[in-house]
């Protein structure tokens, strides 16, 4: 079984498995200070490459998976705050942090916040398993910075030294489109810093936009009960697993046990719009990924988030992102 111990100081560091006694079994590839590297083929494969790198935040992008069980020992002198995104099958990670044993289930298409203390972390990855994710590490103060008119706004307090309105949720299509683009960068040297400085701020809060909606933390007019905040849960979770299909709100207020009038007036409360509007948004940011990731064609990607009319499709879109799809998919989608 392997170790690595990572090392980290007071900043960012610049790619930890640099510093890791695994670090022989990865061979470098590219220019310097691209930070790409591959995973030799006696210790299994893939790549792990940093996209860019300053003293406040760091974004990696990973694909790896090995032949053998490798435990992880890290120990870090500061604290950061980690964004992970799943993107291929899942991960699994049993994790002792301060002697306190943990296990994490990472499914396909989730994300997550973690607050990581300082201390010493050892985990486990498991052989044979694919691990294919994008991380942010964010320094705790650049964070801080960042949220707390945040949590202001939202009357909500950090307990216990963790931001307790983060948790694990589904990706949105908007994160994965942003994430697309981070991966898929068009520029180099100075404009490649400039870009990716925009992109993680727009991540960030377009992550945290959507984790408030999820969550429902909005002031409340409307008296609903837990089990009301549920069925309106439950809603959304319907609409994104069907977001093609044409559901109505008598469709939905069936589905989830709630009268109509409830339902129509919780959601707005609960996620800031109405259940239309939110379908519109959605199966636009969709169609935004499908042109980003695929390349498919602007008939298709109307057709497949659930438009019978392709004009009437064109003109939401160009509403929404200010420009045509068909010049999106030409120009910015490439």
């Amino acid at each position: 079984m392997s170790e690595a111990k990572l090392q980290h100081t007071d900043e960012i560091e610049p790619f930890v498995i640099e510093r890791s006694s695994i670090r022989e079994g990865f061979r470098r590839e590219g220019e310097s200070g691209k930070c790409e590297y591959a995973i030799s083929e006696e210790l299994g494969k893939g790549y792990a490459r940093v996209l860019s790198s300053n003293d406040r935040i760091q974004i990696t992008d990973f694909e790896m998976m090995f032949h053998q069980k490798i435990d992880v020992e890290s120990v870090s002198s500061t604290a950061s705050v980690d964004l992970f995104f799943c993107l291929g099958e899942g991960a699994h990670w049993n994790w002792n942090v301060q002697g306190m044993k943990n296990r994490f289930d990472f499914e396909t298409n989730e994300c997550f916040l973690i607050n990581n203390a300082k201390g010493k972390e050892k985990s486990i990855v498991e052989p044979e398993k694919i691990y294919r994710f994008m991380g942010v590490k964010v320094h705790p103060v650049a964070f801080h910075t960042i949220l707390q008119n945040i949590y202001k706004e939202h009357n909500h307090a950090v307990k216990e030294n963790r931001y307790e309105i983060f948790g694990k949720y589904p990706m949105t299509p908007a994160v994965k489109v942003i994430l697309q683009q981070i991966r898929n960068c068009p520029y180099d040297k100075s404009l490649r810093s400039v870009y990716m400085e925009g992109k993680i701020l727009e991540l960030i809060a377009t992550y945290v936009g959507e984790v408030v909606w999820q969550n429902g933390i909005n002031h409340r007019s409307v008296n609903l009960s837990k089990q009301d905040m549920s069925s309106i849960r439950k809603t959304k979770e319907i609409l994104d697993q069907n977001i093609a299909a044409s559901l109505t709100l008598n469709d939905l207020s069936k589905m989830v046990s709630l009268n109509e009038c409830k339902l129509k007036k919780g959601f707005k409360e609960m996620y800031g719009k109405s259940v239309h509007a939110y379908v519109i948004d959605q199966r636009l940011e969709t169609a935004r990924l499908l042109f980003e990731e695929k390349g498919v064609s602007v008939s298709d990607a109307a057709f497949l988030v659930g438009y019978g009319n392709l004009s009437f499709f064109t003109l939401s879109f160009r509403k929404k992102f200010g420009i045509n799809p068909g010049e999106y998919l030409r120009h910015v989608a490439k």
